[in-house]
């Protein structure tokens, strides 16, 4: 009998180190995770930020146009920055390990 209890704990030990690692793992990812997040928002906002002096006409016409003319860029930085995170989240190798956890 003591033989099957000696078994039981060490399946339940190693039943709690796996499950810690995977919370670590998936701990980790969360960090990368609002980290890439905080880029991303750092990255949107510089393409909102409005220039302070609109008050001319003439200004905030060629203002407009500058706008348009950047947002295609702002929106290519924008995919690649996404693209490259989504690559960083799946070559992580805890990727694996906190989606058999879910």
């Amino acid at each position: 009998m003591a033989h099957q209890e000696h078994q039981v704990a060490g399946i339940i030990s190693d039943d709690v180190n796996d499950d810690e690692r995977r919370l670590y793992e998936c701990a980790r990812k969360y960090e990368t995770i609002v980290r890439q997040f905080d880029e991303l928002v750092e990255i949107m906002s510089k393409g909102i930020a409005v220039p302070k002096r609109r008050k001319s006409r003439r200004g905030s016409a060629s203002g407009g146009r500058a706008g348009s003319s950047s947002q295609p860029n702002n929106n290519e930085v924008l995919v690649q920055t996404v693209t490259r995170f989504l690559h960083e989240l799946r070559t992580n190798p805890s990727d694996s390990e906190c989606s058999r956890s879910t």
